[in-house]
């Protein structure tokens, strides 16, 4: 086909937002921003990626299993974690205080060195560890006699498949607590009634005597296989990578979930004394932040964490290279001989913008955004040569509303109510002062919400605005948090000085305290990908 006879088709597009989907897209188009390259070094701290929605990170773990030989991807719904929340022993002690901290940490561990092991030996049936066993034995000295002894215990099992040994672990050590606890504090049967009939002395032997029990777990054989391994993988051009993506999905209960994510990432940082082995975690920027709001203990520090974060980051550039190759791959799929440079599939200018940098201008700098707003021209330009102005706005009128949906739904676990209060930012100009938003509009938009008949989730706006409606709090109070929310989830950026920038959150700018917000002068940047949506006015 020539280029003069192409039109575009119902069911063309340049990708699927899901990863996991757009394999052919992926493998002819893939963008490279160095990031591949900064996993394959297990020299380089950066082992956990770190992003938003639809910012690359399933994408780029995908590229790195397809440009090497030695990749063991768990998935997180394959571990047999249910075994875990179904058990009432750990249930009970998690309600009563116990720490549960080095027994995650436990699993994990050992979930990673015998996968490991179990690859580089080749353990994959109940012959196979006989002669793993015997291997280990000779190679070691009595200086790893601690830790051939944990893998001589454990070996019986390596064969095994991931999810056997988590069930494995767990009910080693529930039998451990059970027989401990039992043998001071008789009859406990470990359920929400029985905490009601033990006396509060009962209860602190209980807390203690399972603490023990926990505290004892072999943390320190695991840390002698360790060392073990990086012993067994001396061989730096032959490196072994474990990867784990899609955390953030509903794999296991929430209050074991983020226990568990904080034990890995305590795990990926330990595990970087293996030279020639890298754990690499990909995980929601949101998720993160509330796994440790909700697991921080004494003398937490956050800051400890930030050089094993390789933070996905795409500047406008980039993006606008992505859609350039996949519209290109797109021309090709359909069999166009003389594929031109593919702006000529695009109008020149959009309000004094080149279209693509026009396109790219409406995402929060994520690939996602881009390739669902250029999927949303196509559909208009059906039939048609080349996409137009006028199919790129009336794309932009599909895509505004679902990329609003979409950050509310990245965001509901920690602001389930967000839509109900984004009135108080519709029909204002795209850049406006902070002091526009009147008390009067936010007292109204927070009674409006306290008497809707919609059922309303915990979230700490949604109590807010119940606050102020029934005059518990002043509407600033609730201005300011909303605000905050807003400028978080990337729907407004904040311009605090007049010969400053506007920072946007999504570019990795610092967050904004409510004193700075009450700085006179103060104006709020409504995102371009939200402009339509939210009725922008863009003059006055």
């Amino acid at each position: 086909m020539t280029r003069s006879k192409f039109r575009f088709k119902r069911l063309d597009r340049i990708g699927v937002p899901d990863a996991g989907e757009d394999r052919e897209f992926l493998e002819h188009c893939f963008v490279d921003t160095e990031d591949v390259e900064a996993l394959l070094d297990c020299g380089d701290s950066r082992r956990v990626v770190v992003g938003g929605t639809g910012c690359g990170k399933t994408a780029l773990l995908d590229r790195l299993s397809r440009t090497h030989v030695r990749v063991l991807t768990i998935a997180p719904e394959s571990l047999a974690l249910a075994h875990i929340t179904n058990s009432t022993i750990l249930k009970y002690l998690l309600s009563l205080g116990v720490k549960l901290d080095i027994f995650f940490k436990l699993l994990w561990r050992h979930v990673f060195t015998v996968e490991i092991l179990r690859s580089h030996f080749g353990v994959y049936s109940e012959a196979d560890q006989v002669s793993f066993l015997q291997k280990v034995r000779t190679l070691f000295d009595v200086k790893h006699r601690r830790a051939v002894k944990y893998l001589e215990e454990w070996g019986r099992t390596f064969w095994k498949e991931t999810d056997y040994r988590i069930k494995e672990l767990t009910t080693k050590l529930e039998r451990e607590i059970s027989g401990s606890i039992n043998s001071k504090v008789p009859g406990v049967s470990f359920t929400a009634s029985d905490a009601h009939k033990l006396t509060q002395q009962q209860i602190q032997e209980v807390v203690e005597r399972a603490q023990v029990v926990v505290n004892q777990v072999q943390i320190r054989e695991l840390s002698e296989v360790l060392e073990m391994l990086d012993a067994v993988l001396d061989d730096p051009q032959k490196p072994y990578y474990v990867l784990i993506d899609r955390l953030d999905e509903n794999w296991i209960e929430d209050r074991f979930r983020y226990l568990l994510v904080r034990a890995l990432l305590e795990t990926v940082r330990d595990f970087r004394k293996v030279r020639n082995a890298k754990i690499v975690v990909a995980l929601r920027r949101d998720l993160i932040d509330r796994v440790f709001k909700l697991t921080r203990d004494a003398g937490f520090q956050q800051e400890k964490y930030e050089s094993i974060y390789l933070r996905l980051d795409w500047s406008e550039r980039e993006l606008v290279e992505l859609l350039r190759a996949r519209l290109g791959y797109l021309l090709k799929k359909r069999g166009v001989r003389d594929v031109p440079d593919v702006s000529d599939l695009l109008p020149k200018y959009i309000d004094q913008l080149p279209a693509l940098e026009y396109i790219v201008s409406r995402t929060l700098r994520r690939p996602r955004d881009a390739i669902q707003f250029m999927n949303c021209c196509i559909e208009q330009a059906i039939d048609r040569s080349a996409i137009s102005v006028d199919n790129v706005r009336q794309a932009e009128g599909v895509y505004s509303p679902a990329r609003l949906r979409a950050i509310a739904d990245e965001w509901a676990a920690d602001y389930p109510t967000l839509l109900r209060h984004i009135g108080i930012l519709k029909n204002r100009q795209a850049l406006f002062p902070l002091e526009e938003i009147s008390d009067s509009d936010v007292a109204e938009s927070c009674l409006r919400f306290a008497i809707s008949d919609e059922a309303s989730p915990p979230c700490p706006l949604g109590a807010a605005a119940l606050a102020t409606a029934n005059g518990l709090v002043s509407p600033s109070v609730f201005r300011a948090m909303a605000l905050d929310v807003f400028y978080r989830t990337g729907i407004i950026g904040l311009k605090l000085e007049k010969h400053e920038g506007i920072e946007w959150a999504y570019a990795g700018h610092k967050s904004i305290s409510s004193a700075e917000q009450e700085l006179p002068g103060v104006r709020v940047a409504i995102h371009q990908g939200f402009w339509r949506t939210l009725g922008v006015r863009l003059h006055s």
